[in-house]
């Protein structure tokens, strides 16, 4: 009877071997085994059987100071700022679970939307050509450029070519200046040769030969204690620094009244002679100062006869 008691207690058991200890097992004093805990893995993943571990949790939402723009903060640290449509669009309030994805995503939409602000009050100042746009982006180290240009361009907020009818417009009429600086302008702010040249379509033959005249009268009024030689040389350098083409500015010079009276060259003489002749005589005398001042005045494009009158009453009072 015994011995039938004892054969079914036997084949009740199973053999399990010996229990090898792991650094998630841990025995009681009596050396059972207690039940396994569960733990995270490395990777910070929830254990598994385990939901209530979030990975991507937004932690915080915090208004900068900037109009309309938030930092997201992930799992208590700063992850990526956004605007306040990105905000709506996505719902996203603390709590709220992202994937990486969704992360990523939220990043590229965030840098896109940073640039295009950025445009905007760059834009804000005046118009703009799209070189002018790009290299201003490149200089803060935007990434997203092209698809910011194309926003900006799909609202209208930049053309090349109405970029271009506002320059002329207003180089022309508050700097005047030709049609030559004007194109050479444009064409370092990367507008194409056509856009520069329907540009230049707004600038009238009229209205070049207007500001080359108006332009001559202000330097002409610059130059009244000088030679009409010099006055002239001075005129058709200004014009040509501005821009205008060779046959408005011979018209321009040919309009303007530049010859002086004898007597208002000679007074204009006296008073370069004088300057020049005190310069002079500070390391110079006799010959020497008299060559060097009659130089000088030849230079400034006096006649001969003019030259030798100042240079004998000089020597007169000597």
């Amino acid at each position: 009877m015994n011995q039938d008691k004892n054969r079914k207690k036997e084949s009740n058991f199973i053999e399990l071997g010996p229990v090898i200890p792991s650094s998630h097992s841990e025995y009681s004093k009596k050396g059972t085994v207690k039940k396994k805990r569960d733990l995270p893995d490395q990777k910070g993943l929830p254990a598994k059987g385990k939901t209530s571990y979030k990975e991507y949790e937004i932690t915080k939402v915090q208004a900068q100071k900037a109009k309309n723009r938030f930092n997201i903060y992930i799992n208590d640290e700063y992850a990526f700022p956004v605007d306040d449509n990105l905000l709506v669009q996505y719902r996203l309030i603390k709590g709220k679970e992202l994937t990486k994805e969704e992360i990523e995503e939220l990043r590229e939409k965030g840098e896109l939307s940073k640039g295009y602000q950025a445009a905007l009050h760059y834009l804000n100042f005046k118009m703009r050509s799209e070189k002018e746009i790009v290299d201003y982006l490149k200089k803060k180290e935007y990434q997203s450029i092209e698809p910011i240009i194309e926003k900006l361009k799909t609202n209208r907020l930049i053309n090349d070519e109405e970029y271009a009818k506002s320059f002329v417009r207003t180089n022309s009429l508050l700097k005047l200046e030709g049609p030559k600086k004007i194109e050479r302008t444009l064409f370092t702010k990367g507008l194409s040769k056509g856009d520069v040249l329907t540009g230049l379509d707004e600038y009238s033959g009229d209205k070049q030969q207007e500001n080359a005249s108006k332009l001559a009268e202000k330097v002409l009024n610059r130059q009244r204690n000088k030679s009409s030689r010099e006055m002239t040389q001075k005129i058709r350098e200004q014009l040509m620094t501005h821009g205008f083409d060779s046959d408005v500015i011979q018209t321009t010079l040919d309009e303007l009244e530049i010859d002086q009276s004898d007597d208002e060259e000679y007074e204009a003489l006296e008073m370069q002679g004088e300057k020049a002749w005190t310069r002079y005589s500070r390391k110079h005398s006799g010959y020497d100062l008299i060559s060097r001042t009659k130089t000088f005045l030849y230079s400034k494009g006096y006649p001969r006869e003019m030259i030798d009158r100042f240079i004998e009453e000089k020597e007169e009072l000597q």
